[in-house]
């Protein structure tokens, strides 16, 4: 009877350990998700964006695909306006104003706290052109008469089908932009700028300093002062180089204008290149052209950054081989005000980052590493940056990201640390609702979050890795996707007081919720 007792106790003993280690890990979580009810949706919708969250309701923008109705006629897509209550009902889900018919040619829309700008192709001065209306969300009513985004220096509409958006880093300033090829070979930019109200402040159409070879024109930056930078791939002479921008509606974006997921389209054989950068402003005229002396043949990436002041850090890969491997990195800034530029950091891959992708022995001998792609570069709160990055794999098809890491850097820009994120997705990429790519949060104390989705439908767990200034990834588990009936769109992640607002879809787009991330 004593050996059963006391087998019964250490049992018990053994069971109430197991209990407390799972409570303390339960408590170490450093945030918690709440998710609000899902809503049905029809399987030719999707979700584009979200809009606006936080105590007043939620706004998203989302997408009726291309269909017929009972006679066989062709309903032609549209974008639709949903509105959820602040407990994530559905209160209004119906074509946005003015575009039920199809007469309006939708390209994309932002927006504020309260104001929804749209931008709509529609008949113009002799030919289509582009035009802007204020939509007040709370109300769903527009407040003006349409206004042509770009026009000429006689006030008459350009006849321009195309455009896409950036928004600045602080929310301050938004961007729409047009290029054009001309019948000489070189590139106009039109660019459009807007305050935080969508007003326009200034407007400005230029060509583009004639380089020494073809250009592949790559992005467009908002700078927080109002300033717009263009980057650009100059090629060899005699080169066909890629298409530059892909801006046919309706494209997943993320609130800054950048997809949450770009792959770049240059092929391993074309000749080396070099990047260029444009930079307009409201107080200059004339366009002002960089070109960082990076000094190797390919950039796989290039990606644009603010971090606050009056610069903008351009950051990427380097490599020797070819565009879809990384040998080095660097940094370089561009200062607004005395329109400068200033290569910060410009080295191979350090060790530790290697170490994250390859063996001791191909990391030992400085081999390149495949597939690595830079998605941003981010400045936590102790005001030190880090680097996200993401390795592809694109032999077969449709393309996956494979792994995922955040390099640490210093004050100098040097890469002092490199964290990989342990089982990260294998998911195909390219569409965001293939759920691929992560989201990243600025976490307290100088760390980050990266929110991102493991496994496949519908299995899919919702995962959360926490990335401190010292030691290493933390991984938690938030949600299964076979319970809460959805996973996250990354692209839709915002940001209001101490909460994150995120919109989870199920695989076949028939359903919907709001996800919270709260700091505990």
């Amino acid at each position: 009877m004593q050996n059963k007792n006391r087998r019964f106790v250490t049992t018990s003993f053994l069971l109430s350990i197991l209990l407390a280690v799972h409570v303390i890990k339960i408590q170490a979580q450093p945030a918690e998700i709440e998710w609000l009810p899902a809503i049905k949706t029809a399987k030719d919708q999707r979700t584009l964006a979200l809009l606006h969250a936080g105590p007043g309701g939620f706004h998203l923008l989302r997408w009726q695909e291309r269909r017929t109705d009972a006679a066989g006629n062709l309903i032609p897509g549209m974008p639709l306006l949903t509105v959820l209550t602040p407990g994530g009902e559905r209160l209004h889900d119906e074509p946005l104003p003015g575009f039920a018919d199809g007469a309006l040619a939708f390209r994309f829309a932002f927006s504020s706290d309260s104001v929804l700008l749209v931008v709509y192709e529609a008949p113009g001065d002799g030919g289509q052109t582009l035009y802007a209306r204020r939509l007040h969300l709370n109300k769903r009513k527009w407040s003006a008469a349409p206004v042509a985004i770009f026009t000429d220096p006689a006030g008459k509409s350009p006849a321009f089908a195309t455009a896409w958006f950036s928004r600045s880093a602080d929310g301050s300033h938004w961007c729409c932009y047009h290029t054009q090829r001309l019948a000489s070979g070189a590139w106009q930019l039109s660019v459009a700028v807007f305050d935080a109200g969508f007003r326009l402040v200034w407007q400005r159409e230029r060509q583009l300093p004639v380089p020494s070879g073809p250009l592949a024109l790559r992005s467009v930056f908002c700078a927080n002062n109002g300033a717009v930078l263009l980057h650009a791939r100059v090629f060899g002479t005699g080169t066909v180089p890629p298409v530059a921008f892909s801006v046919e509606p309706p494209g997943a974006y993320g609130s800054d204008g950048r997809p949450p997921y770009r792959r770049y389209d240059l092929e391993d054989e074309l000749p080396a290149y070099s990047d260029a950068l444009f930079l307009l402003s409201k107080d200059d005229m004339e366009i002002s052209a960089f070109y960082p002396k990076i000094g190797k043949k390919f950039t796989p990436s290039f990606e644009l950054a603010e971090s606050g002041g009056a610069q903008v850090f351009c950051a990427g890969f380097s490599s020797d081989e070819n565009n879809t491997a990384a040998e080095g990195y660097f940094v370089y800034a561009i200062d607004l005000k005395t329109r400068k530029g200033d290569m910060l950091q410009n080295a191979p891959l350090p060790g530790p980052v290697r170490k994250l992708f390859m063996s001791e022995k191909a990391a030992a001998k400085k081999a390149p590493v495949d597939g690595l792609r830079l998605r941003g570069l981010y400045w936590a709160a102790d005001g030190k940056a880090w680097m996200l990055a993401e390795r592809e794999n694109f032999a077969q098809h449709p393309g996956q990201i494979k792994e995922a890491a955040l390099f640490r850097l210093d004050s100098t820009f040097r890469i002092t640390s490199a964290r990989k994120i342990e089982k990260y997705q294998n998911l195909p990429a390219g569409d965001a609702q293939n759920f691929a790519s992560v989201a990243a949060c600025a976490a307290p104390k100088g760390a980050w979050w990266l929110l991102w989705n493991q496994g496949s439908w519908p299995d899919t767990k919702l995962m959360l890795t926490e990335c401190r200034p010292s030691g290493n990834p933390e991984d938690f588990q938030l949600a299964l996707s076979s319970r809460t009936n959805v996973t996250l769109l990354p692209q839709t992640l915002l940001r209001q007081d101490n909460k994150w607002y995120f919109v989870g879809e199920s695989e076949y787009h028939e359903r919907i919720r709001i996800g919270v991330l709260k700091s505990k």
